[in-house]
This record gives structure tokens, C-alpha cells and sequence, in this order.
């Protein structure tokens, strides 16, 4: 045999030796591999899967064999993977991308993902893409971004996110042409906490003062812990001035209320600094820091109250200042006065009873408005002295009634201030007794939140109210957050639906559907119900047809005097009489 071709033989099989030995070799690096290997035809189904599939997604070996990869992918990276294949596919040599992806048991996983087009390889001739499992770098990442951007004992964003977001807001509002408002809150004095109770106490009360700060905010508005005690609030619809100024006298109360502690509670204020886009600044950085002078105005004016950052406003504090001075005297100069507004039986369509409403009758100003005096007397704990005056003027009003054989049933309100810091039943056994009344002829409205606040203090003291032989009502029901639980145990008389429901009840199924369901709840309760703010005929035949029992509104009578009241409610003959 010629030896030139077993030399060529011999040749050849030591190639097929080596061909098979590296694909030995390849085939042991793949089975073995960490990450996983799959191959895909142009159109995305599977073709082979290495062990590693099996291993890492927990799904049985071959499973993945004949299935397209996407069915497994995150829905919200799924249109970027079937992309990014489609681009492999078409021409591209390689892509790279990363997706989260379903394992077995139902949980995601994030992949890094290298595909590589070897369609015409003719060893291959599929699209190869190899997977790693980047889970939990991925996650270190979230973390890392997560410290970047938020304070660790709070779990507020912290001074860097909030800037983000006031840049992005202001740079908003530039175009939609809104204002913003921006709060910056420091707790007064907490170095002497930190000093005198440990670090570890003053944190806690950090947490909980993050927490109450929350609560005082709208959904939109971004709460940040942007120091050791400050905090700053978004606001990026801020159009009501009345929105701003409402959010931060609820700081300041929420603020101003005991701190549990491990020893005792902890009494703490807050002063607050406020600066409004495009008032005061049309930049984020000159909008912070006029936020934070304000704050130190606030502090220079004694703590515990809040400054805006404008001449402009800041002269409407003053306005406030001068409102709270003038109410100290309005009781002395008699300045207030007490109006009726009806209530009415929905079946006889008689005036059985009225609302006391309070009306200031300033000697400069002119009608001022509860609206805007009763904000303030909350503030500057005059609330008290003027609740019960008006309790007072309300029960002679009865006694002058009764006296002349008229019973009306007349409902005074009681703030919630003066709910939970004074002994209401007290006041109203000692002015019954004074006036001489009959217990029944009183009503006293409270206000779902006031009632809320505290529950089983509440009950306690509804229940001596009911002793006295008072009526109780909630007033405004349906706007706070009632726990039913406490619900049944409160001895009410009436549940009063809030105007802001029965406004739209023959328009809007929403408010329709909620106005049953007081209505039911209230019948099944023992407890009748009147709905406030009647001003027309659909909204009484709504009314009518579910089982209101009682109404008020303008439909039946505005606000009016007593005298005016008392022709509305004497009987005919009486009132012939009196012609």
C-alpha cells in the first residue's frame, strides 16, 4: 500500500480525533456551565437547553425544549426581549439585555442575557443565547439606590430625591403655570431630647413625628426627611392657599400632641417655614432656601407656628394676628350672634328643630365668616370660651322657646378641640341646669374625626351626655374614617350625612350608593339620619325614597334668626294671634 496514503489516512484521523476531542471538551464546558446556554430557531423556540435551565429556573430538564423564551418573561420586560430578539434574528450579531424572569415556583429572577445570531453556522445554525443569573447584584443595586435616595430611619426620601423632585416640579409647573408650595418643618428644641433622653429615644420619636407629618399630607405631595430633625413637604397643587395653610396647622397639632416614651410622654412643637412657586421663586434652589429662612422666621416668632416667605403673605399672618386679637374681645364687645337653620321631618314636612350657627359681626370688618374665625380660634385654644358661649346663648334661646310653649330641638356643634380637652358632659349638665331646659330639647353634634380620635374616651363621654338626657349626633358622617367596630358601641341618636354626598346624589351613582349605605347602616344601628345641604326637589325625592328621615338645607330655609325662626315654628293660631 502506498505510504503516502496511509500517511493522509492517518492524518485525517488524527483530525477526526481532535474535531472530536474539542467537541468533547465543548460539550463538558456547556454541561457544566453556571450559566445557563439555550439555542433558538429565527422564530424563538427552543432547540436545546443546557443543565444549568434546570438547575437555576427549577423547571424539569427539557421543559424548555419546542417553547419560545418570552412566555416566561416579566410583563413589563417583555416587549423589550421579543425587540431585542427580533434584532438578533434579522441581522444583528449580538445583543445583550437583561429581564426579569419566572422561575418554577412563581418567583422572578433577574437575567444578563448575551444572545448571539450562529443562524448560519453550520455547527449551530440557531440563535444562541446565554443566560446568568444577576439576581442578586441586581438587588445590591436596588439597595445602593435605595440609600441613595431615601433615609434609612424613616423610609422617607432623603434631601437628594426631594431636590430631584422640586426640580421636576417647579420645572412643571413653569409650563402648566401652577403653584407649588414647599414646607420645611424643624422640631423644635430636639437636641435637648436627644441630650437629656438618649439617641435612641430621640429616634423613635423622629419615626413618629415622620409618621404624623405623612398623615397631614395629600396623596401627590413628597414628605422628606432632609436632616437630623428637619423635614421638608412638597406640594404640587397648591392652587388654595387654604390648602397650605390647613396642612401646616395640622403639623403643628399633630406635632404638639404627646410623644409616647419609655418613661413618660415626651411634648414636643414644630416651626415651619413656607415658600410658594412662582411667588416667591421660580428656582428650585432659591425656592429651598427661602423655605428654610421662613422656617427660622417661624422660630423667631416663638416656635410652634408656621411663616410664609413673602412680604404679601406673611402680611396675611399678621391679618390672622390681628383676627385671633379681635376674636379675644368679640365675646365682651357682644359681637357674636347665634342663627337657626330648620330642620325638617320628611314625612310631615313640619320644623322640628334647628342648627345653631355661630356668625361674628365685626364693628370694622364687617359678617366674618365661621370659615375663616374658627380655624383660628382652634389655634389659639379659644375655641373653648367660644363653644360655650355658644352653648349658652343656644340653651336661654330654648328656655325663651319653651316658655312659650314651643319645643323645637336645637342642635349645637362642638369642635373637636373642644371635645377632647374639655369635660363637655360637665358644661352641658351645669348649663341645662342654668337654663333651666329640658334635656331633650338639646342636641349636641360632634364630628366623626373628633369622635374618632379617641374612641373609648369618646363612648365614655357620650354615654354621660346621654345620661344628661341629650340627643348625640355625628356630624358630617361619611368624611372621616369611622371604625364600624366602635360604631355600634357609640349611643347615638342620628348620623348627619355630609352636604358633600347629597349635592350630587341625583347625578352621581357613587354618592348615591354612599348615601344608602348611611342610610342602612344608621336603621340597622337604632339610629336615625338627616342629611345636611337639601337644596332641591330631585335630591328630596332621593331622600324621600331610601328613608331619610330628616333634612336640612336651603330648600327648607337658610340660616336665620331666632325671631325668624320662632314664626316658622309657632303654630297658626298662635300666630294669628300674634298678628
Amino acid at each position: 500500500m502506498n505510504s503516502g496514503f496511509l500517511k493522509s489516512v492517518a492524518s485525517l484521523l488524527q483530525v477526526d480525533g481532535e474535531i472530536q476531542e474539542r467537541e468533547e471538551r465543548f460539550r463538558a464546558l456547556v454541561q457544566n456551565s453556571f450559566d445557563i446556554i439555550t439555542i433558538h430557531d429565527n422564530e424563538g423556540a427552543t432547540i436545546y437547553e443546557s443543565p444549568a435551565a434546570s438547575r437555576i429556573l427549577g423547571y424539569p430538564p427539557g421543559s424548555l425544549i419546542g417553547k419560545a423564551p418570552f412566555q416566561a418573561v416579566h410583563p413589563g420586560d417583555v416587549d423589550r426581549a421579543r425587540e431585542a430578539f427580533h434584532t438578533l434574528a434579522t441581522g444583528s450579531n449580538r445583543v445583550f439585555i437583561e429581564l426579569r424572569y419566572r422561575r418554577a415556583d412563581g418567583s422572578w429572577i433577574w437575567l444578563e442575557i448575551v444572545g448571539n445570531n450562529l443562524l448560519e453556522h453550520p455547527g449551530v445554525q440557531g440563535v444562541v443565547l446565554t443566560s446568568r443569573d444577576v439576581t442578586e447584584r441586581k438587588h445590591a443595586e436596588e439597595r445602593a439606590q435605595y440609600l441613595a435616595n431615601y433615609d434609612v430611619l424613616t423610609g422617607l426620601p432623603n434631601r437628594t430625591l426631594m431636590y430631584d423632585r422640586v426640580s421636576q416640579a417647579v420645572a412643571y409647573a413653569k409650563r402648566s403655570r401652577e403653584r407649588i408650595a414647599l414646607l420645611h418643618v424643624d422640631v423644635d428644641r430636639f437636641k435637648m431630647i436627644n441630650d437629656s433622653l438618649g439617641h435612641e429615644a430621640g429616634d423613635e420619636i423622629l419615626k413618629a413625628a415622620a409618621e404624623r407629618i405623612k398623615r397631614c399630607t395629600g396623596e401627590s405631595d413628597t414628605v422628606a426627611r432632609v436632616g437630623g430633625d428637619e423635614f421638608t413637604i412638597l406640594m404640587p397643587d397648591a392652587g388654595r392657599l387654604g390648602d397650605v395653610t390647613a396642612c401646616a396647622t395640622k403639623i403643628l397639632s399633630e406635632m404638639s400632641q404627646p410623644f409616647p416614651g419609655e418613661r413618660e410622654d415626651v411634648f414636643v412643637t414644630a416651626s415651619i417655614g413656607v415658600s410658594l412657586f412662582p411667588d416667591d421663586s421660580r428656582s428650585a434652589d432659591t425656592l429651598t432656601k427661602h423655605a428654610d429662612a421662613a422656617m427660622h422666621s417661624a422660630k423667631t416668632f416663638g416656635r410652634n407656628n408656621y411663616q410664609f416667605f413673602t412680604q404679601a403673605l406673611n402680611e396675611e399672618v399678621q391679618q390672622r394676628m390681628v383676627l385671633e386679637s379681635g376674636l379675644r374681645l368679640a365675646l365682651t364687645r357682644d359681637e357674636m350672634r347665634l342663627v337657626y337653620q330648620p330642620k325638617v321631618d320628611l314625612v310631615t314636612r313640619e320644623i322640628i328643630g334647628a342648627e345653631a350657627l355661630l356668625r361674628w359681626h365685626h364693628p370694622k370688618h364687617g359678617l366674618i365668616p365661621p370659615a375663616r374665625f374658627i380655624p383660628v380660634a382652634e389655634e389659639s385654644g379659644l375655641v373653648g370660651q367660644i363653644g360655650e358661649w355658644v352653648l349658652r346663648d343656644a340653651c336661654r334661646q330654648i328656655h325663651h322657646w319653651q316658655k312659650m310653649g314651643l319645643s323645637p330641638q336645637i342642635a349645637v356643634n362642638v369642635s373637636a378641640r373642644q371635645f377632647q380637652q374639655y369635660d363637655v358632659a360637665k358644661l352641658v349638665s351645669d348649663v341645662i341646669g342654668e337654663a333651666q331646659i329640658s334635656p331633650e330639647s338639646l342636641e349636641i353634634e360632634l364630628t366623626e374625626s373628633a369622635v374618632m380620635h379617641d374612641a373609648e374616651a369618646s363612648i365614655i363621654t357620650i354615654e354621660k351626655l346621654k345620661q344628661l338626657g341629650v340627643r348625640v349626633s355625628i356630624d358630617d358622617f361619611g368624611t372621616g374614617y369611622s371604625s364600624l367596630s366602635y360604631l355600634k358601641r357609640l349611643p347615638l341618636d342620628l348620623l348627619k350625612i355630609d352636604q358633600s354626598f347629597v349635592r350630587d346624589i341625583s347625578s352621581d351613582p357613587n354618592d348615591a350608593a354612599i348615601v344608602r349605605a348611611i342610610i342602612t347602616l344608621a336603621r340597622n344601628l337604632g339610629m336615625k339620619v338627616i342629611a345636611e345641604g337639601v337644596e332641591d326637589d330631585a335630591q328630596l325625592a332621593f331622600l324621600n325614597a331610601y328613608g331619610c328621615q330628616y333634612a336640612q338645607g336651603f330648600l327648607f330655609g337658610q340660616p336665620m334668626t331666632a325671631e325668624e325662626l320662632t314664626w316658622r315654628i309657632r303654630p297658626p293660631e298662635q300666630g294669628s294671634a300674634a298678628g
